[in-house]
């Protein structure tokens, strides 16, 4: 099904003008000749520049129990009401279109969905594929490639959301952006072209993207959970039923003003079975918190109690922004509150337009404005046009500062300018802590560049390194123990030799399976 090509160091395409298509499975066992199915699905389309284009994932319902299930976490439970393959089918066909499919393993792909198509009766043109372990292998010496210790050392992050398949796809997609993004020298693509597709029928079929690695994090349990669900450019529509439960269920976890993780578990569990994808997830919330406004606003008046009902569910739901006005309203009603003008009355004394403008500010700054001069009234402002008023001759016997609009306004300004600042304020200092971080960035390399080959292994090179080492595997996993001449006289022999009689026999065996199993453990981490 795919055509292999690779990314090498000598002359080829600019990898980074081509479409990817980063694609991980979860699958029931090992071997689809025996039976196994695949169990879960998640693709990344992206450009070579790393930008991502969309994202496809969903569980797959294999059609047979799942005795795997400590692998991937997956269990017949979490399957019941997913789609089938050949329900997805032509999304897979659609995601993988104009595109060099990308897997860690793309022989051990290649041979799952090669046996799902062909049950389909589907026979796909040759596809361009990149198996990323081959690359790991040919451009970088390091001990260890599984795919989170690559992603690892070409990221520097531990790659999230393991073990599933979105998670893989996405830390794959990001190491394979960075490789070619920075790898010291440039890297091109040798291959076959993409080509497109033939469109196959539509399945008919909702999502069912799994949600794992929950964490409360700094924005929330709902920001995680959305973030691990695929995004995806034209999202299909949930399950209303689904999307029902999940709303239900979301009103009871904010009943009390916020979600703990058993809830944000319960959450992940419906918004699977809802078919929920990152757009939708949001649409959910907004509307949810939408509605809660809305009920909120009914009698006219949101109540400080029901506005910070709504700032914690706004919180959670990560939707501030559809309640930002109220939010605003308020926090300028608490900085009028506690303004550097907070308990000054002012009377002001006079209607022009320079009176107006400069009353506006002082209540802007938390000022106050009497209707009726008494004893709490600190400022009398007036604005010339009114010198007979008798407020004037009042206030100036009762002992109240009389000003005119001009004196008001630069009285004004000197309280509020008194608060600004800070004891530490240091206009220099965020330009030389740009500068720092500039100069850092100039001077550091990526660590991984440690590892980068002095040149890419062969063909033959790799071959040698990790091909015919693998003949000591067979098909159905029995060792078979080869002890190189340096390490032991003892002739090359399977590990189920007839038994031999006689201590010297016992010790050579012994010897043998010794170095053999070291030799085991050391090409099973690798």
């Amino acid at each position: 099904m795919f055509v292999p090509g690779h990314l090498t160091r000598q002359q080829g395409v600019d990898p980074r003008a081509l479409t990817f298509a980063v694609l991980k499975l979860e699958t029931t066992g090992l071997y689809p000749n025996r039976g196994s199915r695949i169990c879960e699905l998640a693709i990344v389309r992206m450009r070579g520049d790393g930008v991502v284009l969309d994202e496809y994932a969903t569980l797959v319902d294999p059609g047979l129990r799942i005795t795997n299930d400590e692998f991937h976490g997956i269990t017949n439970a979490d399957v019941k009401g997913a789609p089938t393959f050949a329900q997805i089918a032509c999304d897979v066909v659609a995601y993988l279109d104009g595109a060099v499919v990308v897997s860690h393993q793309l022989e051990f792909v290649d041979t799952f969905l090669s046996a799902e198509f062909g049950r389909l009766g589907v026979a796909l043109p040759p596809i361009p594929g990149l198996c990323s372990l081959v690359t790991a292998r040919t451009q970088l010496d390091r001990w260890g490639y599984k795919l989170d210790h690559v992603a690892n050392l070409i990221t520097g992050e531990w790659p999230t959301a393991l073990p599933s398949a979105l998670g893989g796809a996405r830390a794959l997609a990001g190491t394979i952006a960075r490789l070619i993004g920075e790898s010291p020298q440039p890297l091109h693509w040798q291959g076959p072209r993409p080509e497109p597709l033939p469109r196959l029928p539509r399945g008919g079929a909702t999502l069912a993207p799994r949600v794992v690695g929950l964490r409360k994090g700094s924005d929330g349990w709902l920001a995680t959970l959305t973030a691990r669900l695929p995004y995806l450019a034209n999202p299909p529509r949930p399950r209303p039923d689904g999307v029902r439960d999940y709303r239900a269920l979301l009103a009871h976890a904010l009943a009390d003003g916020r979600i703990v993780g058993e809830e944000a578990a319960r959450l992940a569990t419906l918004a699977t079975r809802a078919g929920l994808t990152q757009t939708t997830a949001r649409q959910v919330h907004e509307e949810f918190l939408a509605d809660a406004r809305a009920r909120a606003e009914a009698d006219g008046v949101v109540t400080t109690a029901e506005l910070k009902e709504l700032q914690r569910a706004a919180n959670e739901l990560a939707a501030s922004h559809l309640i930002s006005d109220l939010e605003e309203a308020a926090a300028a009603s608490r900085a009028r509150n506690n303004g550097p003008l907070r308990g000054w009355r002012i009377m002001p004394v006079g209607d022009s337009a320079a009176m107006t403008e400069v009353v506006d500010y002082a209540v802007e700054h938390g000022a106050k404005v009497a209707l009726n001069l008494t004893k709490t009234v600190r400022l009398l402002i007036s604005d010339g046009a009114a010198q007979d008023d008798p407020r004037i001759a009042k206030a100036l016997a009762a002992g109240v500062d009389v000003v005119n609009v001009e004196q008001a306004r630069k009285l004004f300004e000197g309280e509020a300018t008194k608060v600004g600042g800070g004891l530490f304020v240091d206009s220099d200092g965020k330009q030389v802590a740009n500068r720092l971080a500039a100069e850092r960035a100039a001077a550091n390399r990526p660590e991984w560049h440690e590892f980068w080959r002095p040149r890419e292994l062969t063909p033959a090179e790799y071959r040698a390194r990790f091909v015919d080492r693998r003949d000591d595997w067979d098909e159905v996993g029995t060792v078979r123990i080869t002890v190189p001449a340096t390490h032991s006289p003892v002739p090359v022999r399977k590990a189920t030799a007839e038994k031999k009689s006689g201590c010297a026999a016992v010790i050579a065996v012994g010897g043998a399976i010794v170095a053999g199993v070291f030799e085991i453990v050391r090409q099973v981490v690798a």
